[in-house]
Parts: structure tokens; sequence; C-alpha cells
């Protein structure tokens, strides 16, 4: 009997073994198995590209793209020319979120401390945003504070500085205009007190500096 049973198990195990090897046929596509080194591949390329000339095309079109964001960087987003003219404070303080302590170790501020710069700092000159492109903001900006620091919003930042020959700034992607909340230029950002006056400043009546 158990010789019996053995032989059952014996033709159970080569029917299953058959049934697995049987060739079920291809279904959808196939690739090769390839197993190259990625950092090959791209040494590969890009001695192929500097041997065609490629490679310096390349770099010339991606010096020539840097050059021209640099030149004229993208307007920023979501920004109108103020036809009501709007005021408002903003609070500068903050909320540390950890002791701070100076290079020698003498606590500055502690966790849960509430700071403002503008009681050891002063804000200085004014900031203005404004649109470069707009001939009228520009002339606006020309009558403010000498010292001001102009932030374009569109515009060519390099092409103005070379033409006034002093520092003229870019707010990139709209960083400055949403920390303040601005949503139309010309803007003017000025100190009161221990806050900031931000002036979203219409023309249409003479404003004067």
């Amino acid at each position: 009997m158990s010789r019996f049973v053995h032989l059952l198990r014996v033709s159970f195990l080569f029917v299953m073994t058959t049934a697995h090897a049987k060739d079920l046929g291809v279904y959808g596509e196939t690739f090769p198995i390839a197993e190259e080194n990625l950092l090959t591949l791209i040494q590969q390329k890009l001695k192929t590209m500097e041997e065609n000339g490629d490679l310096m095309k390349t770099r010339q079109t991606l010096a020539e793209k840097a050059a021209q964001n640099i030149r004229h960087p993208a307007p920023v987003k979501g920004l109108i020319k103020t036809e009501t003219p709007r005021q408002w404070l903003y609070d500068p303080s903050i909320t540390v979120d950890k002791d701070i302590k100076d290079l020698k170790g003498n606590l500055i501020a502690t966790k849960g401390q509430i700071v403002n710069p503008l009681d050891t700092l002063s804000w200085g000159a004014p900031l203005l945003f404004l649109d470069g492109d707009d001939p009228e903001q520009v002339a606006w900006a020309e009558t403010q504070h000498t010292l001001a620091k102009w932030v374009l919003v569109k515009g060519s930042p390099v092409d103005m500085e070379e033409k006034l020959k002093h520092p003229i700034y870019f707010d990139q992607a709209g960083m400055l205009a949403g920390k303040f909340g601005i949503r139309a230029v010309p803007c003017r950002i000025s100190q009161k007190d221990k806050k900031l006056l931000v002036e979203e400043i219409s023309l249409d009546g003479g404003e004067q500096p």
C-alpha cells in the first residue's frame, strides 16, 4: 500500500512539473535584458554630442537663456496697476521657535519670545514696487526718496540699472509681494513706528511724495 501511495506521489509531481514547463506562448511586447551602467551611457552621449558639435550648441543655448532670464525675468503674476488706493500696517514681529544665542553663547532670545526687528533696526529708505515697463510708474518712482530701493515686478532690472546708474532689484516669483500682501503697483513700503506702512498708490490723482 505504501508503495502504491509513493507511485501516486511521483506521478502527481511529474504531471505538475510538466504543466509548469509548458510553453504558454508570448503575451505582450518583450525587451532584451540589458544592464548598462547609466554613467557610462551619459558619458558616451556627451562624447557623441561633443564630437558632432551638439554639446557646444547646447551650452550656448543654455547660456543665452540664462542671460535672457537675468535681463528679462518672468513678470510677477497676479499684480495689476493700482486703481483704488489701499494701505495697511504690516507687523514684522516673529515668534522665536527655539533659544537663540550669539557666538559667545550669550542668550539673545528665548523660545516663544516675540521679537520685532524694528525694535533694534531701522527699515531705512522706502521700498518701491513698480512695473518697469510702465513709464508713468517709473516717473513716479523718480519723484520718491532718492535712496529708495526700486523693486521691479515686470521689466528689465539690468537695462534700468544701466540707464539710471543705481541698483535695481526684481521680486523673483513674487516672493516679497506675497509676503506683504501686495496686489497692485506702484506700491511703497516705509517704516511707521514699530511697523511697516504698505501703500498701494493710484497715480490718477497725482500722488505726491
